[in-house]
């Protein structure tokens, strides 16, 4: 006959924070540390429609639609294409960027451009700037990285959480004894299944002979159910299921409020953000990237108002960047195909290297060569590439004085300080 103990044990405790490893065991981090966060535009963004702007040249092939009738827009010494209703977008945010420009990502595939854009290497085997960032500035953290989509690798230097755009369904998840008709059990039986499972715990770690790896499964099993609270708080932020007001649409918006709330309650340092939008527009190439372009700039400028309203704003490091760009000209479906030249918009609140852009492309959208000294423009210098950005970065992050993303080399035959 089973006793009430075997029964309680066996009771079915569906959350994350029973589930998840570290989910409770969060540490203090260095406070002037950054909240690093890429938003990956996945497919291959235009950037001709967007950051680096090319109208159409007498006797050419058509490079953009848009130029038929307007011109190059600028605001500071942010140069930008007035398309998808994005003039209110560069005007609140050219303060903020750092737009690098004829970026040659060596590659026209999808795997192989994703890889590179954003580990900086072509080839696989290293991590993520945001894994490389959790890493170091976040290692004990419970959702340390965050990841809902596109290149997330950590190569085992910390642990990536994958989760659903749809937040509001993340919710009930988190908060143990909780589904969206509430409770699952009463307030005294939940204790009860708490302290008997805390109990159950501790007898295990008191045994003798545990391995090394079963010593760190039982301690999360117990870290699990002391610090429930913390993950309680957090979670309480965020919208029950069917709340929040957003559409079915803004799915970047409801990662960026994920991943803000998990920056302000002190759970995370590392977002990846996906734009889920059809930026490999092989077909009808500016419909599409209207679409995705009009709701990356929303979903970024939502970032921003989130954490300017969380009071984290001036902790944000955010990078935005594509597998790669698409073709100068478009092809007989209204589309445009893979082009290796692309580009990196960095932003971060009152920097000292924003309001610029650094690099470029000819009016055939070939990428330039690149004083890496001066960071001018010179026919003596070296195309940018991606090792190149993500090189700088690990060093403004400070991420190069740790052994740990020192092991993975990037190996550049050169330096760009883009953060100078």
């Amino acid at each position: 006959m089973k006793t009430r103990r075997d029964f309680l044990k066996a009771l079915p405790l569906a959350a994350i924070s029973l589930g998840h490893p570290n989910l409770s065991s969060a540490s203090s981090f260095n406070l002037s540390e950054k909240f690093v966060v890429t938003i990956q535009a996945t497919g291959g963004w235009d950037v001709t429609c967007f950051c680096d702007p090319k109208e159409n040249q007498k006797g050419e092939e058509e490079i953009t639609r848009w130029s038929r009738n307007k011109t190059t827009q600028q605001t500071g010494n942010i140069k930008y294409a007035p398309f998808a209703r994005n003039e209110h977008f560069f005007k609140k945010h050219a303060e903020k960027m750092l737009v690098i420009n004829g970026v040659d990502c060596q590659t026209n595939s999808h795997l192989a451009g994703s890889i590179v854009s954003w580990s900086g290497r072509t080839s696989a085997g290293l991590p993520s700037i945001t894994a490389l960032n959790s890493a170091v500035n976040g290692p004990g953290l419970p959702l340390s990285y965050i990841s809902f989509g596109g290149f997330s690798r950590t190569e085992r230097v910390t642990r990536a959480t994958l989760l659903s755009p749809y937040i509001d369904q993340i919710k009930p998840l988190l908060v143990s004894n909780l589904t969206d008709q509430g409770p699952i059990v009463n307030a005294d039986l939940w204790s009860l299944i708490q302290d008997v499972n805390i109990s159950d715990a501790r007898d295990y770690l008191a045994q003798e002979k545990l391995i090394g790896g079963n010593v760190r499964l039982g301690r999360a099993y117990l870290e699990s159910f002391l610090g429930t609270e913390e993950i309680r708080a957090f979670a309480n932020q965020l919208p029950s299921p069917g709340e929040g007001g957003f559409s079915k649409d803004e799915l970047l918006k409801q990662q960026a409020l994920f991943a803000v709330k998990a920056f302000q309650s002190g759970l995370s340092v590392s977002a990846d953000l996906d734009a889920m939008s059809n930026f490999d527009s092989h077909d009808n190439n500016d419909t599409e990237q209207e679409n995705s372009l009009s709701m990356l700039t929303e979903g970024i400028d939502y970032l921003w108002d989130a954490a300017e309203e969380a009071g984290i704003a001036d902790r944000l490091f955010v990078v935005v960047g594509s597998d790669f760009s698409r073709t100068p000209f478009y092809n007989s479906a209204e589309g445009k195909d893979h082009w290796p030249y692309g580009s990196y918009m960095i932003m971060e609140k009152g920097a000292r290297f924003t309001n610029r852009v650094i690099g470029g492309t000819d009016e055939r959208q070939f990428g330039l060569k690149v004083d890496p000294s001066t960071l001018e423009l010179s026919n003596f210098g070296s195309r940018i590439l991606p090792n190149h950005v993500h090189s700088a970065m690990r060093s403004y992050l400070g991420l190069d004085r740790s052994e740990l993303v020192t092991s993975f080399a990037l190996n550049n035959s050169e330096e760009f300080n883009f953060f100078s």
